[in-house]
C-alpha cells in the first residue's frame, strides 16, 4: 500500500494522513502509514520509536489531555521529505493549550519513518510536571 500512497500525492500526503489519524485517535490507521522502524521525537522533550512508540505517545496524550485538536495550515512536499505547519489546541486540566508547531516528515516507500516536530512546548511541560 505504501507505493500507492506516495504515486497519489507525495510525501505530503502521507504525511498528513499521519496526523490525521493520529488526532483521531486511530492507531490502526495511524500505523498504515508508518514503517517498523518509525522513529518520532518531539524536539527537546522525547523519541518515540516503532509502532509501539507511536501507540504509548498516543495513549499517553488520551491519558492526560483533553479536547485534542489540530488544525493543518500548510503541507509541503518533495522528494522523500514533507513539512507540515499545524496549529495544535488541547486541555490540560482546566486550561487550553495552543501550540504552534512545525513537523518535518521523511516517507520512503510510502511509509514515514522520520517525524520531527518542533514546537515551544513549555507550558504544556510544566503543566506535566517537567
Amino acid at each position: 500500500m505504501g507505493d500507492r500512497r506516495m504515486a497519489s500525492g507525495g510525501p505530503g500526503r502521507v504525511a498528513r494522513g499521519l496526523l490525521e489519524a493520529v488526532f483521531s485517535n486511530d492507531f490502526e490507521r495511524a500505523r498504515e502509514y508508518c514503517s517498523e522502524d518509525l522513529v518520532m521525537t518531539i524536539e527537546g522533550i522525547q523519541t518515540v520509536r516503532g509502532h509501539d512508540g507511536l501507540r504509548s505517545l498516543m495513549d499517553f496524550v488520551s491519558e492526560v489531555a483533553t479536547d485534542v485538536r489540530t488544525a493543518i495550515h500548510h503541507v509541503l512536499g518533495a522528494g522523500e521529505i514533507a513539512a507540515i505547519n499545524r496549529t495544535a489546541h488541547l486541555t490540560l486540566g482546566e486550561r487550553t493549550y495552543t501550540l504552534e508547531i512545525g513537523a518535518f516528515f521523511t516517507v520512503r516507500d510510502g511509509l514515514v519513518t522520520e517525524w520531527t516536530d518542533y514546537q515551544d512546548a513549555q507550558e504544556v511541560s510544566r503543566a506535566l510536571g517537567h
